[in-house]
Formats: structure tokens, C-alpha cells, sequence
């Protein structure tokens, strides 16, 4: 029985990947992760995601309406003299009606006289009132402050939607890779099964090493399904962030 132990612990050992000292292969230049019974998922490089991601942040577009508001708040500053000065202006039109009583050698004459009257008059009225000039250059730092510190947020959130396309991209990255290490420990884990199998029928391993080695093969098929659990939610997550589709070609 001990030669069959040996014999079933060197092909186990032997088999390609399957070996505590075999290094799994990660994801290349491509981005590309093996997946078992799946094709190659290849991902666009990634400058590009970010700068998909910095077109579709709703709050990097917010930021710009903030940064547009300021400088506009600055350019009414500049126009705050048109509101100094006022034109004034009045038209009237209006008939009068009056009796006019005349009196002559031939006795007294009455009249009906009606005249139209015709008024307007038009102006400028100037208004300068002395706390607007007075204050006029600090609060035109005060805008100027204004919009500077809104062009740093800006600044600010670029930075940081750069960071996490980054992060969940590395994520992803790593995800991809543990669905192959996943893959091959159960290849591995399969193989070990089989033959465990085998030498149990045949009566050269105890019912205790057969379920082991059965117990470690599902293990290994729920640790890949997990695996293939995470990718799919960092998938999902990077293109959401992304707002498209991140597939590469």
C-alpha cells in the first residue's frame, strides 16, 4: 500500500501546475487571463479608460457648470458700472376743454374752446454710489479667489477618478488572475480526485484519504466559482466608472 501512496503523491506532484512550487502565469501585456472553458478577456489599455471616465463623471461636469458660474460672476463685476446710471423718460398727450366768455360792445359771447396738449421729456439720471467703488477691488479678488479655488476642485476630482479607475483596474486585474490559479488548483484538485478514486476501488487507499481528497476538489470548485464571482463584480464596477464598455478588442 505504501508503494501505491508514493506512486499517487509523484504523479500529483508531477502534474503540470499542479505543484505547491509552480508560479501561476498572470495576466500580460495584453491583459489578457486564461479562464476555464472561457475565452481570453482582453481589457482596453488603461489611460484610455481613464479618460472615458473623466468624459462621463457627472460631478467633473457639475464642477464645470461651478467653474463657468464664477468666471461669469466676474464678468458681471466688470459690467456693474451699466447698473450707476438710469434713463428717465415721460410722454403725455391730453385735450382740454374750457368756455371762454368774451365780452364785446354787442354783449357777452360764450365760447366752447377745445386745445390737445402735448408733453414729454426724456433723461439720464446717474447713481454712483460710494461703498460700490470703495469695495470694488476686493471683491473683485474675492471672485477671483472664488474661481481659482473652484478650478482646484476640478483638479482635485481628476485626480482622485484617476486614482480609482486605477484601482478597480488593478482589481480587476487581480481577479482575472486568481480565476486562473483557481482554474489550475482544481485541475489539479480533479485529477487528484480521479485517482483517489481508483486506488479506493481497487482497496489501496482507506475511505478516509478518498474523502479528503474528494472534500479538497469541492473546495476548489466553489474557491473558482467565487473567483469568477469577484471578476464579474470588478468587471461591472470598472465599467460603470467608465460609463462603456471596457472590452478591449
Amino acid at each position: 500500500m505504501y508503494v501505491y501512496k508514493l506512486l499517487f503523491l509523484s504523479v500529483l506532484v508531477l502534474l503540470p501546475g499542479a505543484g505547491p512550487f509552480a508560479q501561476p502565469e498572470g495576466p500580460g501585456p495584453g491583459f489578457e487571463a486564461e479562464q476555464t472553458g472561457e475565452e481570453p478577456l482582453s481589457v482596453r489599455p488603461l489611460e484610455e479608460l481613464i479618460g472615458e471616465a473623466l468624459q462621463h463623471s457627472p460631478l467633473l461636469k457639475m464642477q464645470d457648470y461651478n467653474v463657468e458660474n464664477a468666471y461669469l460672476k466676474l464678468k458681471l463685476l466688470d459690467k456693474e458700472w451699466s447698473s450707476y446710471f438710469n434713463s428717465i423718460g415721460s410722454f403725455q398727450v391730453g385735450n382740454i376743454r374750457y368756455l371762454d366768455n368774451l365780452e364785446s360792445a354787442n354783449g357777452g359771447d360764450v365760447r366752447t374752446i377745445t386745445r390737445e396738449n402735448t408733453f414729454y421729456g426724456i433723461g439720464i439720471q446717474a447713481r454712483l454710489p460710494l461703498s460700490d467703488l470703495i469695495t470694488r477691488n476686493d471683491r473683485r479678488k474675492l471672485l477671483q479667489n472664488q474661481l481659482e479655488q473652484e478650478k482646484m476642485m476640478r483638479q482635485d476630482q481628476q485626480i482622485k477618478i484617476r486614482e480609482l479607475v486605477i484601482a478597480q483596474y488593478q482589481e480587476l486585474q487581480l481577479r482575472l488572475s486568481m480565476i486562473g490559479i483557481r482554474s489550475r488548483n482544481l485541475d489539479f484538485h480533479a485529477v487528484a480526485a480521479e485517482m483517489a478514486e481508483k486506488y479506493f476501488k481497487e482497496g489501496n487507499l482507506s475511505l478516509e484519504e478518498y474523502t479528503r481528497a474528494a472534500g479538497a476538489q469541492n473546495q476548489a470548485e466553489e474557491a473558482l466559482a467565487q473567483a469568477k464571482a469577484e471578476a464579474a463584480l470588478a468587471f461591472q464596477l470598472l465599467r460603470e466608472l467608465v460609463g462603456a464598455d471596457i472590452r478591449g478588442e
